[in-house]
């Protein structure tokens, strides 16, 4: 078995929210550790989804392999997660001037989302996705986790995420509009 197999089952085994978005994982050239394309995103024009990835299927292309864990995986596809996202859009919406400053200290994100001439907003919801795999996925040092000094009903968000990351899907529910409102079926 290959190593981007191996990599996809033992994050699935950890993390079985993965199986519902039957990923394509591969290894491959590019900057950064990792580059995920949801279903259907074709990417940029410096950055276009690789023409052998599915339209249909989210793909995730790694880029240092002796860098990158299952933990990292399931970060990577937490970016797609519909649940996830919802989880991180609440997040943005309580942190306090303290934590922001805290946010834009230590989430690489923050300082390249502005970088690339995007507001100060996007850098929020970059530097929020971090802070989440940082907690759930520990793609950061517990420090930063303390420093940040989440508050209960931020750690309820962050713990809530957590089960739904580590519990086995009941079905192979989809997210789908269904009678026009957002239901899984």
């Amino acid at each position: 078995m290959d190593y981007s197999q191996n990599l996809l089952d033992k994050a699935q085994a950890e993390y079985p929210f993965i199986k519902q978005h039957d990923p394509i994982v591969t290894v491959g050239d590019g900057e950064g550790y990792a580059e995920t394309w949801e279903k259907g995103e074709e990417g940029s024009p410096t950055n276009p989804r690789p023409e052998h990835f599915p339209i249909d299927r989210h793909a995730v292309q790694i880029h240092r392999p002796g860098e990158f864990s299952h933990h990292d995986l399931a970060g990577e596809i937490m970016h797609v997660d519909p649940v996830s996202n919802t989880t991180r859009d609440i997040l943005m919406t309580t942190w306090t001037p303290k934590q922001l400053k805290t946010l834009e200290k230590h989430a690489k994100d923050w300082q390249t989302t502005l970088d690339e001439g995007r507001p100060v907003e996007h850098a929020i919801k970059n530097a929020t996705d971090a802070a989440m795999r940082g907690y759930l996925v520990k793609q950061w040092p517990e420090s930063i986790n303390k420093e940040l000094q989440y508050r209960p009903e931020q750690k309820q968000l962050l713990e809530g995420l957590g089960k739904y990351l580590k519990t086995q899907p009941k079905s192979n529910a989809i997210d789908k509009p269904l009678d026009g409102g957002s239901k899984l079926i």
